[in-house]
């Protein structure tokens, strides 16, 4: 996108209270990784610092550098920082898809959380994520597949505004599903992966709902972007979550856990 959506103090706040939510739980996605408290990884677009913070104080995890393209989010992110984080996490500016040769063959993991669906060219941000590496190093990658987009209704108006959503995105919010076939195609070998189906029912759709409340009111500016005129993003924001609301409708989407093993050359600065 040309404008960093994400960056209001009020995005910063959802983007952690999401991170504790059954549908986006931190505690789930990483539930069968370990890590070595020495280990040097890279959470790379940090963020508010949410996965840097959980690593540190969850696995032990002694370096951490915390990537984000935003000077603003960074901030939030510092001022997030308490206890031994404050000496284990190390953030930095940086544009994923143009990484600096410094941060190369230097990572034993890099972590890239619900990044590259942002990201207009995400196969050359995997790529320099790849060449930060080291020999045998891992690369996880966390991404969603039909968030937000996939949800089913008959209602001609709502889904008229749905489809030019889709259309005027700059980014893939249908991403998950390609991500094991990038990691091979960046040169990543070892490649696994796991999907799991998120189905907004009962509590889930509750906290669905207050989420996308969140989300229309931190990114309102965004919405009216994408459809031109305030009334109109008003109207779809209005219809999206009366539609959710509607218990013949669904709301499902899929969440992709994806490795791959760095086994070939290291690159160097």
């Amino acid at each position: 996108m040309g404008v960093y959506s994400l960056e209001s103090a009020a995005e910063a706040s959802r983007l952690e209270e999401q991170a504790y939510r059954d549908n986006y739980s931190i505690e789930n996605e990483f539930r069968n990784f370990s890590f070595d408290p020495d280990e040097r990884v890279m959470d790379a677009g940090c963020g508010t610092g949410v996965l840097s913070r959980y690593l540190v104080e969850h696995f032990g995890v002694k370096h951490v550098e915390a990537l984000d393209y935003s000077d603003l989010r960074l901030k939030q992110a510092r001022d997030l920082l308490k206890g031994k984080s404050k000496k284990a996490i190390h953030f930095m500016q940086q544009d994923l898809s143009q990484l600096d040769p410094r941060f190369y063959g230097k990572y034993d993991t890099v972590i890239c959380r619900y990044v590259i669906e942002h990201m207009a060219e995400p196969l050359l941000a995997l790529q320099g994520l790849q060449k930060a590496l080291k020999k045998n190093g891992r690369l996880i990658v966390v991404e969603l597949d039909g968030v937000f987009t996939n949800l089913y209704s008959e209602n001609v108006l709502f889904n008229h505004y749905l489809e030019e959503f889709k259309r005027k995105i700059h980014f893939d919010l249908n991403i998950g599903k390609k991500v094991p076939n990038y990691l091979k195609r960046v040169g990543l070998s070892h490649i696994e992966w796991d999907v799991t189906l998120i189905k907004s029912q009962g509590k889930t759709l509750q906290e669905e709902r207050e989420n996308t409340v969140q989300r229309f009111r931190s990114l309102r500016d965004f919405f009216t972007e994408i459809f031109g005129q305030a009334e109109k993003s008003d109207e779809f924001m209005q219809l999206y979550l009366e539609e959710m609301g509607r218990p013949e409708n669904t709301l499902v989407f899929n969440k992709y856990i994806c490795t791959g093993k760095n086994c070939g050359p290291v690159s160097s600065a």
